[in-house]
């Protein structure tokens, strides 16, 4: 698609949508369980707003919103007709959890995605980016039936350079598109802009410029002719999948990465990138990489690591991981395409190049505990899409303890799906913890994740808006997912 057909587009869904009221906006929860009455009785209580486990707690839920925490000794409960009370004796609850990185609106992936977020404690989501009818579409349909999936923070489509990267992207070519672009985006109610790889540096800054004077923030990739630094102090409030970090760790890999891109030549290009491989696995500097973390601290730019889909597409010899259980949730089309690519890089991939890409994960992770330690914002998040092994709902809690192996602990790895997501927001007095006025998004869990942040996986109930989600529920939740799933035709996996 070329920029002036794509701004005729995106000009006309404007002059045909009415703006819509942002999503994140939480104050008045969408889809609250009418007036109905939730009480969940003797519960242990994770309330992630600081201080020691509340035990024997009794949480009063109307309206989609928490009324009140207290000790069950203490409070009543109420004794209208409408009320549920559930015991929670033995249970450990937790605010709703978000994935802060999905693709939910494409090729009717919503249709199971939403039913597996929902059953798996994942209340709340950021949506990263689609075609643009697919976004308007979707966010249309969770208005009108707001239960029946997570809470949605939107995405525009990416911006990106000429030509885009993927085909649902927003071709940007100059800093005058941009500024327009910015300012559709906002006339159609999408709560961020997307920046992508190829954006050019005029434009790139066209986007943070207009975007700060509309008040809309952005977000995305860290685009190719953009320094970290740079990133950061022109706004952008996320980087996704730890983008370039890295690279600005070991002094001259970035200029080697260019050299090798740029080349036309096969065998002088094999060359510089087993130079580039050396000097990542060598040339780590500490002090550098600390620079470069304390400016993301002082800008407050939040890093999504998205671990586990860079695991996906990495370890692609773990026999276990080639016979998850889940993937029987997943369309049969991709499960066969994520078993091929896999096995094609297994057989025909060299060895030490696999090897190469096992120990840039493991040093990945063990960064992002370096990242958390000097104070950056970390964000759970998973890029749930058609990315290879990674699990819409499920693969959150993997995510979690990907990021407790890189050094966070418990407790923090658990901010990070929930009151660090508030906070990113910007939503903190309504989303994020259990306490009395927040939405009523909880997880009812049967073991501590304080201890083992396994046990987030061991899921008893959930609850979203005021509505119950009990066992039986979930599982049928789950039926719907695997047979949404078996009817879906997944994305066509080449760039355009």
């Amino acid at each position: 698609m070329r920029s002036a057909a794509a701004a005729g587009a995106v000009a006309l869904a404007v002059a045909c949508t009415p703006p819509a009221p942002s999503a994140s906006r939480a104050d008045a929860p969408a889809g609250a369980a009418s007036d109905s009455v939730l009480v969940l009785t003797n519960a242990t209580v994770i309330t992630m707003a600081g201080g020691p486990q509340l035990e024997n707690q009794t949480i009063v839920m109307q309206a989609g919103r928490i009324v009140s925490v207290a000790p069950s000794a203490e409070i009543r409960v109420p004794a209208q007709a409408q009320a549920q009370t559930v015991d929670a004796t033995g249970k450990f609850v937790i605010p709703g959890l978000w994935d802060m990185h999905v693709h939910t609106s494409r090729e009717g992936r919503a249709r199971y995605f939403w039913p597996l977020f929902l059953a798996h404690g994942v209340t709340g989501v950021r949506e990263m980016g689609s075609y643009l009818d697919t976004l308007l579409y979707w966010r249309s349909e969770l208005t009108r039936a707001p239960l029946d999936g997570p809470r949605i923070i939107w995405s525009s489509p990416m911006f990106d350079g000429s030509p885009a990267s993927w085909k649902h992207g927003i071709p940007l070519a100059s800093p005058a598109e941009a500024r327009v672009m910015v300012d559709s985006m906002q006339r159609l109610g999408f709560d961020f802009i997307k920046v992508y790889a190829r954006l050019q540096r005029d434009v790139y800054f066209a986007i943070a410029d207009q975007a700060k004077l509309r008040g809309m923030p952005f977000a995305g990739h860290l685009p190719g002719r953009i320094e970290l630094a740079e990133a950061a102090d022109a706004g952008q409030r996320s980087l996704e999948h730890i983008d370039g970090i890295p690279l600005a760790c070991v002094p001259g890999a970035s200029a080697l990465l260019d050299s090798a891109y740029s080349t036309s030549d096969a065998a002088a290009r094999a060359a510089l990138e087993r130079r580039f491989g050396r000097r990542m696995l060598e040339g780590f500097d500490p002090d550098q990489c600390g620079d470069v973390l304390r400016t993301l601290a002082a800008n407050r730019t939040w890093i999504v690591p998205t671990l586990t889909v860079v695991r996906g597409f990495t370890f692609v010899r773990d026999s276990a991981m080639l016979r998850d259980q889940r993937l029987d949730l997943v369309p049969p089309a991709l499960v066969r395409r994520w078993l091929s690519d896999a096995n094609a890089l297994a057989v025909e991939g060299p060895p030490e190049r696999l090897d190469f890409g096992e120990e840039m994960f493991r040093r990945g992770v063990r960064l992002v505990g370096a990242m958390h330690a000097a104070g950056v914002g970390i964000l759970a998040g998973t890029d749930a899409s058609d990315e290879s092994f990674v699990y819409a709902g499920s693969s959150l809690h993997d995510e979690l303890a990907l990021l407790v192996e890189g050094g966070l602990s418990p407790l923090d790895a658990l901010a990070a799906a929930t009151i660090r997501p508030a906070e990113f927001l910007g939503l903190s007095d309504s989303l994020g913890t259990v306490e009395a006025g927040r939405v009523a998004d909880l997880v009812i869990l049967d073991a501590d994740p304080l201890a083992d942040i396994r046990n987030t996986r061991r899921i008893h109930a959930v609850v979203r808006g005021g509505r119950y989600i009990g066992p039986d529920e979930r599982q049928r939740l789950l039926t719907t997912a695997r047979a949404e799933a078996a009817r879906a035709v997944p994305s066509p996996p080449a760039l355009q």
